[in-house]
């Protein structure tokens, strides 16, 4: 507590306060990646409005799947749905990589993933009237359905939802640039102690190669639980000294700005450990996810051609 309390009485800058010089940790991909998950998350709300919006329309029987309305919803859910394989072709096809830039190829993939199917379901008028178009109907929403969960494994491992791959030792990177734990809790060992020993138990249990589900499914919780506990102990440590000195407004305005800046510190550090130990479950979560999705690609495109040919046929 005398080291505190030395601390805030030999400096009254910036200086004093270590969690107000550091840059967190890949802080401007941390918002781009916010900023991208509100505009998803406005599309999707969008796109669910319209489709409930859509099944009280079709009680009204405004169209027929095979009427002039019913048919081009149809064949414009259809083609959206085909472009979806334009993206994995610019990804290998070697004459395709200088087609424009991935990021924005991935992004119309999951927009034309979503918007197809729905465009299709308006066309189908919210009703299954033959095997054939059952069968394509539900690999169309199995397509869909795995495509949201695998651009969810997606954000986990980039920067961003369209950003650069991230990787181990970049986030590693990150979290020892805020990881300064011994100088910044220097007036606190037990929140030092309790901190690195969360840091080892959580990063260690995620160096091998297997998913280690435990882990990647308690980490969050544990963070939470920590944080609680230790910004309780911080506070105590703190205001201990303030209470001694109730009439000097000066040192609790210091006290308050230092505990507000160490509180933030101590959550990025926690929430940084949690990134990195989720880290290489979430790749290997994403790479069984796309072994699944993509025979699921495949059957959506045969089909959705069978019945594109029954409906013209017969």
């Amino acid at each position: 507590m005398r080291l505190l309390f030395r601390e805030i009485n030999v400096t009254a800058t910036a200086k004093t306060y270590p969690a107000t010089e550091r840059r967190k940790p890949h802080e401007e991909d941390r918002e781009e990646t916010e900023s991208q998950r509100n505009y998803w998350t406005l599309y999707l709300v969008i796109v669910t409005v319209a489709m409930i919006a859509g099944y009280f329309l079709s009680v009204l029987q405004l169209y027929k799947p095979g009427d002039k309305i019913g048919y081009n919803l149809g064949l414009t859910g259809g083609l959206m749905m085909l472009t979806l394989l334009f993206y994995p072709v610019r990804k290998r096809v070697h004459f395709m990589r200088n087609w424009g830039l991935l990021p924005k190829w991935f992004k119309w993939h999951m927009i034309f993933g979503i918007l197809g199917p729905a465009l299709i379901v308006f066309h189908s008028t919210f009703y299954v009237g033959s095997i054939n178009a059952g069968v394509a109907a539900a690999c169309m929403l199995l397509v869909s359905g795995s495509g949201i969960f695998g651009r969810f494994f997606y954000t986990k491992i980039h920067y961003g939802l369209y950003g650069r791959q991230a990787s181990l030792k970049q986030l590693e990177a990150g979290l020892e640039h805020v990881g300064d734990v011994n100088s910044i809790f220097a007036f606190a060992p037990d929140i030092q102690k309790r901190l690195i020993a969360f840091r080892e138990r959580s990063i260690n249990s995620s160096l091998d190669k297997k998913l280690n589900l435990g882990n990647f499914l308690t980490v969050a919780i544990r963070r939470k639980l920590l944080k609680i506990i230790l910004v309780y102990r911080m506070k105590r440590l703190m205001y201990a000294e303030a209470r001694k000195h109730r009439g000097d407004k000066g040192l609790r305005r210091q006290i308050d700005e230092m505990f507000w800046e160490n509180r933030e510190f101590l959550e990025d550090y926690l929430r940084s450990v949690q990134e990195v130990s989720q880290f290489g479950t979430y790749e290997r979560l994403f790479s069984l996810w796309h072994v699944f999705h993509v025979p699921l690609v495949y059957m959506l495109v045969f089909s959705a051609i069978w019945h594109v040919i029954s409906v013209h046929m017969y």
